[in-house]
């Protein structure tokens, strides 16, 4: 198993829980969101200052997700970042949920694709330099303070 770019422990949360006592589906794409902007922020990118700037953003053109095993109310999971993919004018990235006290258990995995856009004209835009040096293979693997 290789080590993931990213890793943001958490505890599943009880609002996330649906009437079948799991996680609402849903959910996994605000635990992967998450995970993208505590990674961003872990490498001196402030998404709250991107937006606030307005000169680019980086929206979702695409997202997926497959569960391979239910989340559960205080489940200790954490949200990595396995990934990234960059293109000229987006970025792959590759989520997984994994469990924190059995190893080996993936509860989920999942693709989001961010386009850059100029924030002015709403158009594709190249991937900022923020951006891109965020989730270059380089980036040393960075664990979220617990």
């Amino acid at each position: 198993m290789t080590q993931p770019l990213f890793s943001l422990p958490m505890l599943v949360p009880f609002q996330d829980i649906d009437a079948a006592g799991i996680v609402f589906f849903a959910r996994v794409f605000d635990y992967f969101h998450n995970a993208f902007v505590a990674h961003l922020s872990s490498r001196g990118v402030s998404l709250a200052q991107v937006i606030s700037a307005g000169e680019w953003g980086a929206p979702l053109a695409h997202a997926e997700a497959d569960y391979k095993f239910p989340l559960r109310f205080g489940d200790p999971v954490r949200a990595e970042i396995v990934r990234a993919e960059i293109g000229d004018t987006s970025v792959t990235i590759h989520h997984q949920i994994v469990s924190d006290t059995v190893p080996g258990r993936v509860h989920a995995v999942g693709k989001t694709i961010h386009v850059a856009i100029d924030r002015k004209t709403f158009r594709p835009r190249p991937v900022p330099d923020a951006l891109r040096s965020a989730f270059t293979p380089a980036a040393s693997t960075v664990q979220a303070a617990e």
